[in-house]
């Protein structure tokens, strides 16, 4: 066939195609909206997908940077300090990402790099600019940190390797925070900032679409990497040495490879001179026998955090949209498989006239294509609508949630391409179907009249249309049983005995210690604070605490007891809290008494430990009294017992835990959160409790303010999630299916309106002829439960991993599932049956 009569063919499909639209505007609107549906929430989840996993980061050849990590078979020995994270890999062991600096600097001489830079996260410095105090996120960042990633400024310039010295002041400001600040990036320039309470001149602004080298947190300022001697507040004596300590891992490392040097190249030269360095750091057998191994990765998108954590979440939710969209398509391939009969003859009339048969199919395909096509448009609106959903949803109310998903131009051509697959599924079977028929009897049948000569036809129409059917019954199964595991797992998350009283507590956090307040003069600052905020109205007790409980965060610490040889695991959870806190978060002390404020100057230390601890240390002892020590440090009474208290997650097992007087360490204190219990809602109080803060220091700003139940909730929000998608997900499929069901058991009942009029002449009763109706429905679900029961059965442990409190073949969900749609099916089904039972058989008998 010529290009040209191709092309002119297929014009004329797809005039006829919008024609064909135009004249049938139900159909086609009802078709379309389940597609948009389908397309419209896999295109949602592609996007976030698109900007997690497969964005390269906005710099200039992204695709020549690379991540240093190095692996070990178990945490490293020779790392006798450590600062950074690391995550356990099936195939490669513990994967760590900080290193010596001393390691830097020997990496750093290799020909092999164009540039290599370090870089360390400051965490939240306080900041304060024309005198308003702010919380900004900090980044310390080697010399050649911008000009390795090619980097360029909005405004002024950016640190270069004659700012990464001890008493630099230079600092830069990412885009948006100079906005936000100062209005305008240009302004930013040359103004004096306050950092922890040290000045810094900001010499520049990074562009706008610049976020740094880690996806999961956009950074607010960039400061100098030997800034950290001088800002860390937990620096110690000597600020200076992690510059020269070779056993103490923090400085993450990028860099970028020379032209013509490959990743497996750089590995094999730097493995060894890297080997060679962590050899010379180690003193004892101990230490050598699991020695770093330097692990070279690619470094287009990065730092792999974000990744890491949404990967696995985002596959399942892609597999369970898929499943929706084979849902719509399945019901759409049932709608135009009713509608092929209805132009049964419109078929045999164009194969009479000397139309090819596949040429018939390629119109009939056109057809669904444009379907399909239009159901992608709209997909296209349901999909900005769901990404801002989605935004919110995984947002849960932070400010500074930095995960942006848009419509891009491949997301968008992914969704064409989507669009296309599903026009050609849907539509080919029915296609197929359309042009196998009997001419002749076709062409005898009238147009309003279902003929008898094409019955048989018809019935293999309605043979495919059950299968149809049961196979989205089978799916929508699957999607059930997926639902009913999630939300199952929320409710035993949000059942769980905490052990304190959630309700009515404001929590927030403030670092005194950022705005130059130190060791004593800090720990009365927290006190006079806990007074001021006691005396506000509506506030029935305030307490506070190094972290806040339940919100993913722990400190651990080794001790030992006096008198007693170590056996097994000696270590425990520690809280250094302020006075009442067992009052104010309503933990009873079942044994001895609580942390009073003579304690937290007391020189004599004490602490209040959990049941679990007491029975995991002391077993049928009576511990009051007795006394444990960390370390070589002062040993510490226990002077009461309180009850077991969840620690750091709802999801893990509640540790050991030690309470101690946040005073008697003053030197180690640093941020603090309150705990405000209020008699009505806590967030009416926050207007009062910034307002007290400030009146105590105006350099010290009010951070991570939310309920305590906010805080618990944020702690399960992946849990909440995929209970609130799949839910919605599985009544989605639900619907479809009970519509295709419906559909296809109406236009049986209609193809056999003559046979159930023959019937009822004979004297059957309309209850026979429900159930005659009913019985199919019932046959088409157990099929498709005999097919997605097995499937969900064994898929389910994918999930396993996800799930809390529970096995993922749990029979009570599995059951419920499948009672849910099987109440789904008959309700879709009744209808049509009862349409039957009143049928007249005069006017059925007249048909015939």
């Amino acid at each position: 066939m010529a290009i040209g009569t191709f092309f002119d063919q297929l014009l004329q499909d797809l005039r006829y195609a919008l024609r064909g639209m135009a004249a049938n505007p139900l159909f086609c609107a009802m078709a379309a909206l389940s597609l948009a549906l389908g397309i419209g929430a896999n295109t949602a989840i592609y996007s976030f997908m698109d900007a997690i996993l497969m964005r390269a980061l906005p710099v200039s050849d992204p695709q020549s940077l690379v991540v240093a990590n190095w692996r070990t078979k178990e945490f490293a020995k020779v790392a006798h300090s450590f600062s950074g994270n690391n995550f356990k890999d099936p195939k490669l062991g513990l994967v760590n990402a900080p290193f010596p600096y001393p390691a830097f600097e020997l990496l750093r001489d290799s020909r092999i790099w164009s540039s290599l830079f370090a870089f360390y996260r400051a965490g939240r410095l306080n900041l304060t600019v024309h005198g308003q105090a702010d919380i900004a996120t900090g980044q310390y960042v080697s010399g050649e940190f911008f000009s390795g990633l090619g980097a360029l400024p909005t405004a002024g310039r950016l640190i270069e390797n004659g700012d990464d010295r001890i008493g630099s002041v230079a600092a830069d400001l990412s885009f948006g925070y100079a906005q936000r600040r100062f209005g305008d990036a240009a302004k930013a320039v040359g103004q004096t900032i306050l950092i922890n309470n040290q000045h810094f001149t900001v010499e520049g602004v990074t562009a706008r679409e610049f976020f740094g080298v880690d996806p999961s947190g956009a950074t607010d300022i960039y400061l100098p990497l030997h800034a950290a001697a001088a800002l860390d507040p937990n620096a110690g004596p000597d600020p200076n040495k992690k510059y020269s300590d070779t056993n103490y891992y923090w400085a993450q490392i990028m860099g970028r490879l020379r032209p013509g040097v490959t990743m497996a190249q750089a590995q094999a030269v730097l493995a060894p001179v890297f080997h060679r360095f962590v050899e010379s750091t180690a003193s004892t057998d101990k230490e050598r026998a699991d020695l770093p191994i330097l692990l070279l990765r690619e470094g287009s998108g990065g730092l792999d955090s974000l990744r890491r954590r949404y990967s696995e979440p985002l596959y399942v939710i892609l597999t369970l949209v898929g499943l929706i969209l084979a849902i719509a398509c399945a019901n759409i391939a049932n709608l135009l498989l009713a509608r092929s009969a209805a132009r049964s003859r419109e078929m045999a009339v164009r194969l009479s006239l000397g139309a090819a048969r596949m040429r018939v199919v390629r119109q009939l395909l056109t057809e669904s294509v444009v379907l399909a096509l239009a159901g992608g448009a709209l997909g296209v609106l349901f999909a900005i609508w769901g990404i801002q959903f989605l935004t919110a949803l995984m947002a849960n109310g932070e400010d500074n949630f930095t995960l942006h998903a848009d419509l891009n131009w491949h997301v968008l051509a992914v969704t064409l391409g989507l669009s296309l697959l599903t026009g050609l599924l849907f539509g080919l079977a029915p296609a197929v179907q359309a042009v196998r028929i009997d001419l002749t009897p076709a062409l005898k049948s009238a147009r309003s009249s279902a003929p008898r000569a094409s019955f048989r036809r018809g019935w293999r129409h309605i043979g495919l249309s059950r299968v149809l059917v049961a196979s989205q019954v089978a799916i929508s199964v699957v999607l059930l049983v997926a639902a009913g595991l999630f939300v199952h797992t929320l409710s035993n998350l949000q059942s769980i005995d905490l052990g304190f009283n959630r309700e009515n507590v404001l929590l927030f956090s403030v670092n005194a210690k950022q705005a130059g307040y130190r060791d004593e003069a800090l720990a009365r600052f927290y006190a006079d604070l806990q007074e001021k905020l006691g005396a506000i109205p509506g506030v029935r007790g305030v307490s506070l605490s190094h972290i806040a409980l339940v919100s993913d965060s722990m400190s651990s610490y080794d001790f030992t007891i006096p008198g007693r040889p170590p056996a097994g695991d000696m270590s425990t959870s520690i809280l250094r809290i302020g006075p009442a806190f067992f009052a104010t978060m309503q933990i009873p002390i079942v044994m001895g008494r609580a942390i009073d404020r003579a304690d937290q100057s007391s020189p004599a230390p004490v602490a209040v430990v959990s049941e679990i601890f007491a029975r995991k240390f002391f077993g049928g002892e009576n511990p009051i009294g007795r006394k444990f020590v960390f370390e070589a440090n002062t040993p510490i009474e226990i002077v009461g017992i309180a009850k077991n208290a969840r620690y750091n997650s709802l999801k893990m097992d509640t540790p050991p835990v030690a309470y101690l007087p946040y005073g008697q360490n003053s030197r180690t204190l640093g941020g603090m959160y309150y705990e405000v219990r209020a008699a009505g809602d806590p967030l009416a109080l926050a207007g009062a409790i910034r307002k007290t803060v400030r009146a105590a220091n105006d350099r010290i700003p009010v951070t991570d303010l939310r309920t305590q139940a906010g805080t618990i909730g944020q702690t399960i929000q992946q849990e909440r999630i995929f209970a609130k998608l799949c839910s919605a997900f599985a009544i989605l499929a639900l619907l479809i299916a009970a519509v295709g069901l419906y559909g296809t058991m109406a236009y049986s009942v209609a193809r056999r309106t003559g046979e159930i009029g023959i019937r009822m002449a004979l004297g059957a009763q309309s209850g026979s002829v429900v159930w005659l109706v009913m019985r199919e429905v019932l046959i088409v679900t157990a099929a498709g439960l005999a097919v997605g029961l097995p499937v969900a059965y064994s898929a389910s442990h994918l999930v396993q991993s996800f799930l809390f409190g529970m096995t993922p073949k749990d029979p009570l969900t599995i059951g419920l599932a499948a009672g849910v749609l099987i109440a789904a099916a008959i309700a879709a089904g009744y209808g049509p049956a009862w349409r039957a039972s009143r049928i007249s058989p005069m006017n059925a008998l007249r048909q015939e």
